[in-house]
C-alpha cells in the first residue's frame, strides 16, 4: 500500500495550543479490562477526556500525551505504549540524542470528521492545505494528529511523525530536509514483538513499502543521484505529469541514504551521520556552513554542504553517488525482500 500520507505534510508551522478540545474536570481513572498487554509499564495515568462531545481517553506516559476517541481494543491496548517506546528508540537508535525538551502530544482520532474538525480548530486560515491530506494525517512542532487507517499504517504514521515531533521540539536547529525525512522512514520500521504482542519491536529495515518503491525505481532506472536527495524537497517532485512517483521515490532513497550513512563500507560514514545528528541537536550545525550554503539552507533546508562538510576530507559528491549506487544495487538484489520482511539487514 503506497502511503501517501507522508509526501508532503510534514510541516513545522506554529499552533494555536487551545484547541477547543474538552476535558472533564474530573480525573477520573479508566480502568482497561481484559487488556492484553501491561500499558501500566508505559502509563503513568488515564484519564476521561472527550471531544465535542464524542467520548475518549487521554494516556500520559513520561514523555508524551496521547489523546483518542478509538473504542477499538488494540488501538487503546497498543497505542501509549508505542508513542512512549517510539519517543525512548529516536535518542537510541542512531546515536544518543537528548530527552524531549516538552511533552510530546498526539491526537488519534476514530474518525477523519474528527480529525478535520480538529485540524481547523489548530491550523486556522491554513487548514485548507491539511484538509487535502488524504490519509493519516500529519505533525506540526510537538503535536501530531492522526486518525484510524488501519491496524498497520495507523502506527506506521504515528512512528513517521513522530520523529518529527520528537526532533522538531527537541533539537536546536532544524535539520536538513533530506536527513529529517530519511530518519522518519527509517523509523517507520517495526514488528510486533513474539513474546508481548501488544509492544513493538522497532527494526529500521522493516519497511516493505519503502523497499518496494526503491526496487521499483532501480528496475525502471528512475534513480536520484545523491545531489538531487540533498537538493530538492519532496514538494519540489509534486507535478501533473507524474504525480507522486518521485516524491515516493524521494522517500524511498532517502531511508536507503540513512541506511547507507548508517552501514556501508564498514561503517565508514557512520561517525559522521552521528556528528551530523548531535550538532543539529545541541545547536552547532549551521557553523559548519559557509555563507553560500548557510543561505541556501536557512532558505530551503537544503544543500549538499549539510552533508559533504561531516564527510572525510576528500569526498566527493561524484564519489559518494557511486558508492551508494552500488549499495541501492546490493541491498535490492534478488532474494534481499525477504529479509526486509524479517526485518534484517540485507547486507548480511
Amino acid at each position: 500500500m503506497i502511503r501517501i500520507w507522508c509526501v508532503l505534510f510534514c510541516v513545522l508551522g506554529a499552533l494555536v495550543l487551545s484547541v477547543g478540545c474538552e476535558s472533564t474536570p474530573k480525573r477520573e481513572l479508566i480502568v482497561t479490562e481484559n487488556s492484553s498487554t501491561d500499558v501500566g509499564r508505559f502509563v503513568a495515568d488515564r484519564q476521561v477526556w472527550t471531544f465535542k462531545g464524542n467520548p475518549g481517553i487521554a494516556f500520559y506516559t513520561p514523555n508524551a500525551v496521547i489523546r483518542t476517541t478509538s473504542s477499538d481494543r488494540k488501538i487503546l491496548d497498543r497505542l501509549p505504549s508505542f508513542v512512549e517506546l517510539a519517543v525512548l528508540h529516536y535518542q537510541s537508535d542512531i546515536t544518543r540524542l537528548p530527552r524531549p525538551s516538552e511533552t510530546i502530544e498526539t491526537y488519534f482520532f476514530d474518525t477523519r470528521l474528527e480529525w478535520e474538525t480538529l485540524t481547523r480548530s489548530l491550523m486556522k486560515e491554513r487548514a485548507s492545505v491539511y484538509l487535502a491530506i488524504e490519509r493519516g494525517g500529519y505533525s506540526a512542532k510537538h503535536i501530531g494528529v492522526f486518525y484510524d487507517i488501519g491496524p498497520k499504517d495507523s502506527f506506521v504514521i504515528c512512528a513517521h511523525e513522530g520523529w518529527h515531533q520528537y526532533s522538531h521540539s527537541t533539537f536546536l536547529e532544524p535539520m536538513p530536509v533530506w536527513l529529517d525525512e530519511g530518519v522518519a522512514c527509517m523509523m517507520e520500521g517495526f514488528k510486533w514483538d513474539e513474546q508481548f504482542p501488544d509492544h513493538p519491536h522497532f527494526l529500521p529495515w522493516a519497511n516493505i513499502e519503502r523497499f518496494d518503491q526503491l526496487r521499483d525505481a532501480h528496475q525502471s532506472k528512475s534513480l536520484m543521484p545523491i545531489h538531487s536527495l540533498l537538493s530538492l524537497r519532496p514538494q519540489d517532485l509534486m507535478n501533473p505529469s507524474n504525480g507522486q512517483a518521485s516524491a515516493l521515490t524521494y522517500y524511498a532513497q532517502t531511508w536507503a541514504l540513512i541506511h547507507f550513512l548508517n552501514e556501508a563500507q564498514g561503517g565508514r560514514y557512520q561517525s559522521a551521520l552521528h556528528k551530523l545528528l548531535e550538532d543539529i541537536a545541541s545547536g552547532n550545525f549551521r557553523s559548519k556552513l559557509d555563507e553560500t550554503d548557510l543561505h541556501q539552507f536557512n532558505r530551503r533546508r537544503t544543500g549538499p554542504a549539510t552533508l559533504l562538510a561531516y564527510l572525510p576530507d576528500g569526498t566527493t559528491l561524484r564519489s559518494l553517488d557511486e558508492e551508494y549506487q552500488r549499495f541501492i544495487n546490493q541491498i535490492v538484489r534478488v532474494g534481499a525482500r525477504n529479509k526486509i520482511v524479517m526485518g534484517e539487514s540485507p547486507l548480511n
